[in-house]
Formats: C-alpha cells, sequence, structure tokens
C-alpha cells in the first residue's frame, strides 16, 4: 500500500503585505482604460512566475526612464527622487506601488538628510531598495556585513536603517559596532515583521521536518536569506523557484517542509505542494 508523504508548510510563508499589494495594483490596471503601453518601472517584484505571466499580458519591464510613456507602474521597492520626476514627466499615467514600509524608510531617510546626517544604509547595493534609499541620503555609504561595519569611517550626525528584507540579527550586531564607534548614531528600526515572522516560521519548521524547500526567486533577497537560514538548521534543504526545480533527492524524505519567501505567489507554493503529494513515500528510498 502506497503512503501518503507529509507535508508541513511554515505557519508564516508566501506573499508579504507590500508585495500583495503591488501585484494587485499591475492586475487592476490591466483594463481596456488604461493608457497603452504599460510597463513596471524595474521587475515588480522578484518573482519569474508573476513577470512572465505579466509578459503575457503584454505588461513590458521598464529599465530607462527617460524611455517611459503610456502607463508606468512603480515597483514595490520605490524608486529614487529624480526617476520619480522623469517618470512622471514622460509616462501619461504613474501609478506608484511601492511598499509603505519602504515609503516610510525614504521618508525618514529624506528628513535625516535634509538635517546634514550622514546615512549608513544596510542592505545589498545592488537592490532596487537600496538603491531609492540612496536617492533621498545626500551623503551615504552602503554597508552589507559586520566586517564592513568594523571598518567604516563616518564623521558628524550619522544615521543608520537598514533593508526591509535585511536579516534582523546581522542588522543588530552592525548596530552594536557603530554604537561604539559612534555613540550619538540614530538607528532606525526599518526591518520589516514580515521578515521576522518567516525567519521565527522557518525555525520552528526545521524542528518538525527532515528536508526544507525554500520556494521562491533565486534574485530574491528575503528568499535567499530564508534558505541560508533553513541550511543553518536543516541539513537537507533546498532553494527552488518552482515546481520545474524539485530536486529528486528531496523524495527520500519523509515529513518535508515548506517555505517561500515574501514575493512567491500562493499558486507557485501550492503546484508544488501537489508535485510532492502526487509521488507516494517509500522508505526503501532511504537505504
Amino acid at each position: 500500500m502506497e503512503n501518503m508523504r507529509n507535508l508541513v508548510r511554515a505557519e508564516t510563508l508566501g506573499f508579504c503585505m507590500g508585495v500583495r499589494r503591488a501585484v494587485e495594483i499591475v492586475y487592476d490596471a490591466l483594463s481596456p482604460d488604461t493608457p497603452k503601453p504599460i510597463y513596471t518601472f524595474g521587475p515588480i517584484i522578484h518573482n519569474p512566475s508573476i513577470i512572465a505571466d505579466l509578459e503575457t499580458r503584454k505588461v513590458t519591464v521598464l529599465e530607462d526612464p527617460e524611455k517611459a510613456s503610456g502607463t508606468v507602474i512603480i515597483r514595490a521597492h520605490g524608486v529614487t527622487p529624480e526617476v520619480k520626476r522623469v517618470l512622471k514627466e514622460k509616462a501619461k499615467v504613474l501609478i506608484d506601488a511601492t511598499c509603505p514600509r519602504v515609503v516610510s524608510s525614504l521618508g525618514k531617510v529624506a528628513t535625516y538628510a535634509e538635517q546634514g546626517y550622514h546615512i549608513i544604509i544596510a542592505g545589498d547595493k545592488n537592490h532596487g531598495e537600496v538603491q531609492a534609499l540612496e536617492g533621498y541620503a545626500g551623503t551615504y555609504k552602503v554597508i552589507n556585513t559586520i566586517e564592513e561595519a568594523r571598518s567604516i569611517e563616518a564623521a558628524g550626525k550619522t544615521l543608520i536603517i537598514s533593508q526591509t528584507t535585511f536579516d534582523r540579527n546581522t542588522y543588530d550586531q552592525i548596530y552594536s559596532i557603530l554604537k561604539k564607534k559612534y555613540p550619538g548614531i540614530i538607528m532606525i528600526d526599518s526591518i520589516c515583521p514580515a521578515t521576522e515572522r518567516r525567519q521565527a516560521a522557518l525555525q520552528a519548521l526545521a524542528d518538525k521536518v527532515e528536508a526544507i524547500l525554500v520556494v521562491g526567486g533565486k534574485n530574491s533577497a528575503n528568499t535567499r536569506r530564508l534558505f541560508q537560514t533553513a541550511q543553518t538548521y536543516c541539513r537537507y534543504s533546498w532553494h527552488i523557484e518552482d515546481v520545474r526545480d524539485i530536486p529528486e533527492d528531496v523524495y527520500r524524505f519523509d515529513p518535508i517542509g515548506i517555505t517561500a519567501g515574501a514575493s512567491t505567489p500562493d499558486w507557485v507554493i501550492d503546484e508544488v505542494e501537489r508535485k510532492l503529494k502526487s509521488v507516494p513515500y517509500d522508505q526503501q528510498e532511504k537505504k
């Protein structure tokens, strides 16, 4: 008799509020009345499945603001003030889908920059949100590691803020190092609670399963960090983008845990789960 495979989903996984909002804004814009062509400035989120689906609906990713026309939707990560100015000038309709938490971070950086603060940004310098923060910062430095925090030099009034999807533990250690060097430094707690909830849920999941699949785009910062955490707590962990990436080795295990990054749509997670359930568990596979 075939044995049904046991699957356990992390308590918190998949779309966060900001991503879900951005995706809904794009799909809501797909109406006959919306001026064409329709663009998103940069990928609306870091998920290839969503991007591919939008391409079939003739939504194109725009990289150069000078080439904007028709309708342009600003992605969840936000943009610099200069990019936004050009988009307003070139596009017939501009829709801002920036995550509200990112909007808050941008506003705080702008306020402190106007007061003459040097801004330290903890995050990935190639990430859209970090690049948007740079545009509001005036004088700034981007760091991503504890080692960089130890070597950084700053003068005068200093503020530190992080990418909303940055790792909490790393951010706390960076701040502790900088606090000793610059006692007057101001720290903005900008990490999204959804990021922390996903990390905590993953740690709890690891105690219940033999293997873990982390579902999400390979270029998604928060998904990569989830995978790094999964590797810490579970020896058998894989990062996959969708059902096509499921490794054969995972079928040797039971139960299997599933988690997903904040930019992973529900239907992608559901497809992965259905595929795993379709292959019966055979204890002989472990031998």
